[in-house]
């Protein structure tokens, strides 16, 4: 199959050529039918993605534009390093999520995720990396912006060309010509047959609503919107497969425009950060038997349970956010830091993420005791998915002020990919079920909301029924009750492993 493959995207003879004016794009037959399948992809993306978030045929989709990614760049004489293989790998096992759950949030999360990867995966191999990128903020502006717009018209002029030399081009730009002409008078002459006669009229509408039916127009839409679509993913290919026409990515000047933003004088950014850090030991001070009643777990006088771990988890955001943008901004601003970073920023680097860490700490005791006693919800499951990754990025923080050389972009990136891996392939909302089921079944959870649990996506639904707790009388009638309410009737919906197999087992 992939020779075959291979074999479409037979360079062949170039199709350059010379306007009076300038010079034409120089193409050649493989950029010919890439366009083609990036048009037909595109359309697809809109469709299937970005209109009806699927499950087999998103992955289909997904793993379709990797392989002709993958071939294009292969014809263009490109080399895969290992680390550009195990992209490639990643961008094929995350192609699966859409299949094996039906949870529409991780499946957006997903398609967001494979975007910026595939972007950069394609960069990636036009540069020939073996590594990932040290200034990979930089890479990935280029990567998803500056490549891709850079080449943003140039399948228009490919298009153009391509149908201009061919001769069943101009057959088709004629045909298409004459249909433009011709489509008022035939308008015209229909309203006349239709007012003079009932039967043609009858007829002639109820073609037009089987032509023009809500459909109709939201795959109008489609087509308009994957235009854009189109252009974008096939500058993204065109552009890293000629990257002698580019500014690549120079990490001498990517060092020096970090060196430029440092100006700010050391005992400027002490006496800035200094009230900060004080302001968190007293605030631990006064707050102290406030924290450690989550790791005691007991509350506190004048709480209930919610509001004590609802309290707690938007001081984390807020924290964390400010001790963020704090430690950035030292990072950053700071004339002598990097190599040259003296140990009092060190500490100052150091506390603010430890103040950070103990309130993350905190937090999720207080969720623990939480959902010891309520059970598990979308919101807290991944709300403490957050604050273990956020956990984790402050860990590393921590260690690289004492070791430099430590490639902190390379780390939090595998660190991301990671628990983003176990976010999508645990299947959050089958997870939840499974908690609060066998929660009620001990006695622990005086009372399993399953209307919550038919809210839920399939994923609950199915683990709900294996456990005996839902009837296929209740899902019917849940379902039915959605279609007729909301529209929820979507049949390609249902193309996942969860919705499939829950499908089966109620027939």
């Amino acid at each position: 199959m992939e020779n075959n493959m291979l074999s479409g995207f037979n360079d062949g003879n170039a199709f350059a050529a010379q306007h009076d004016e300038g010079e034409k794009p120089e193409y050649t037959r493989s950029e010919v039918i890439l366009s083609v399948f990036v048009m037909i992809a595109s359309f697809c993306f809109i469709r299937y993605v970005l209109f009806h978030l699927m499950g087999f045929i998103t992955t289909g989709l997904f793993i379709a534009i990797i392989s002709a990614a993958i071939i294009y760049m292969k014809k263009k004489k490109y080399e895969f390093s290992g680390f550009n293989k195990l992209l490639a790998a990643v961008l094929y096992i995350f192609s699966m999520v859409f299949s094996i759950t039906a949870n529409n949030l991780v499946k957006n999360l997903d398609a967001v995720f494979l975007i910026g990867v595939g972007a950069y995966f394609v960069y990636s191999v036009g540069a020939s990396n073996n590594k990932i990128d040290r200034f990979l903020p930089y890479a990935m502006f280029k990567a998803l912006l500056e490549y891709p717009f850079s080449h943003f018209g140039t399948q228009g002029k490919i298009t153009s060309d391509a149908i201009s030399s061919s001769k069943k081009g101009s057959e088709a730009r004629y045909i298409l010509l004459g249909l433009i002409i011709t489509v008022p008078l035939t308008a015209i002459v229909a309203a006349l047959l239709m007012a003079a006669d009932d039967g043609l009229e009858r007829m002639l509408s109820g073609i037009a609503d089987h032509i023009f039916g809500n459909g109709f127009w939201d795959i109008v839409l489609q087509l308009i919107l994957a235009i854009p679509c189109s252009m974008y993913l096939f500058g993204l290919l065109y552009a890293n497969a000629h990257r002698n026409e580019l500014n690549k990515l120079n990490e001498q000047a990517c060092t020096q425009k970090i060196y430029n933003m440092r100006f700010l004088s050391n005992l400027v950014v002490y006496t800035a950060v200094t009230p900060i850090c004080i302001l968190y030991v007293l605030f631990f001070m006064s707050q102290a038997s406030y924290f450690l009643s989550a790791f005691t777990n007991s509350l506190p006088e004048g709480f209930t349970y919610a509001d004590y771990a609802r309290r707690g988890f938007f001081e984390l955001c807020a924290v964390a956010v400010i001790n963020l943008i704090v430690t950035c901004f030292i990072s950053l601003f700071s004339k002598k830091a990097g190599k040259e970073k003296p140990l009092a920023l060190k500490v100052y680097s150091v506390m603010i993420s430890v103040f950070t860490l103990i309130l993350i700490a905190t937090a999720m005791s207080k969720m623990v005791m939480y959902i010891s006693r309520y059970g598990l919800t979308a919101l807290r499951f991944y709300t403490s998915w957050f604050m273990v990754l956020l956990a984790i990025v402050f860990v590393l923080i921590i260690v690289k002020q004492f070791r430099f050389d430590m490639k902190l972009s390379r780390d939090i990136s595998a660190v991301f990919v990671f628990m983003f891996g176990l976010l999508c392939f645990c299947r959050p909302e089958a997870v939840i079920a499974k908690y609060n089921i066998e929660m009620y079944k001990s006695g622990s959870l005086e009372e399993l909301d399953t209307d919550t649990l038919l809210r839920m996506s399939d994923d609950a639904v199915l683990t709900a029924y294996d456990e005996g707790v839902l009837t296929v009388e209740e899902i019917k009638e849940y379902k039915l009750d959605r279609i007729y309410l909301v529209g929820y009737g979507d049949t390609l919906k249902k193309y996942n492993l969860s919705s499939v197999i829950l499908e089966m087992k109620m027939n």
